[in-house]
């Protein structure tokens, strides 16, 4: 005989990952934290954080950190960037390795967002349903005193 067993998971808030471990600089950590709260209180409002989405939630928290940077850098420095040329003093552009890096998250970013559903288009595919009220009709009544 199959007894039925509680799992613990589904609905519910995810723990937050530890920062610190992740990142050495304070800033980052603090961006980290900001955004965590920023993406489970969003998923709240909408019905859809659960324990399950921890990981994806993480990942896209880290996403978001390491766009920042690659942004940051970018603005600074631009998309390309002077180098030179081997066994001349010519230089040439060359892609800014963060412009790669802010792209691919970009996009990652997206994928994730869309996942668990905060994309402004997706939102409406994990909210739970309100069911509206039918207005009643002169019918309802009808059919109220012909059943009894």
């Amino acid at each position: 005989m199959m007894s039925i067993a509680v799992v613990d998971g589904g609905a519910g808030m995810p723990s937050q990952p530890d920062w610190e471990s992740l990142y050495s600089d304070e800033l980052d950590v603090a961006a980290a934290r900001e955004e965590w709260g920023v993406v489970t209180r969003e998923l709240q409002s909408v019905a859809g954080l659960t324990v399950a989405n921890g990981h994806a939630i993480q990942r896209l928290v880290e996403f978001r950190v390491q766009y920042r940077r690659a942004s940051q850098h970018v603005a600074e420095h631009g998309a390309i960037l002077a180098a030179k040329r081997a066994g001349s003093k010519a230089k040439v552009g060359q892609w800014n390795p963060y412009w790669s890096v802010m792209r691919q998250c970009d996009e990652s970013i997206r994928v994730l967002e869309a996942e668990l559903g905060l994309a402004p288009t997706r939102r409406g595919k994990i909210a739970k349903a309100e069911r509206k009220q039918r207005a009643p009709r002169a019918a309802d009544e009808f059919l109220k005193h012909r059943a009894g």
